[in-house]
């Protein structure tokens, strides 16, 4: 099983901190009717949580409780597949029934 990568990891915290720090922005100015202080908290949540984030991210993908293994997910590769390579693989595995 592949691990996430860093730039799946960085889009998913950044799209996820927009939305988040809308609704903090929004919820700062429905207490305070301040505009400006609901912007200032909402752009301090957002560098301090998206770093959070990508971090907390970046830990539990190294976490293999929970995720399924793959049979062959021990097995040390040492580069990617060509198609050529990734082909035959393909066809080793269907004459084997695992296809």
């Amino acid at each position: 099983m592949k691990e996430e990568r860093r730039l799946r990891t960085i889009i998913k915290a950044i799209t996820w901190r927009l939305v988040a720090t809308i609704t903090t922005i929004l919820v700062v100015f429905l207490f305070t009717k301040k505009i400006m202080l609901s912007l200032e908290v909402g752009g301090v949540a957002l560098i301090l949580k998206l770093m959070l984030y990508y971090f907390h991210e970046r830990v539990w993908g190294k976490v293999s409780w929970g995720k399924p293994k793959h049979p062959l997910e021990d097995i040390p590769v040492k580069k990617e597949l060509t198609p050529e390579d990734k082909k035959k693989v393909e066809d080793q595995l269907k004459s084997l029934g695992y296809m």
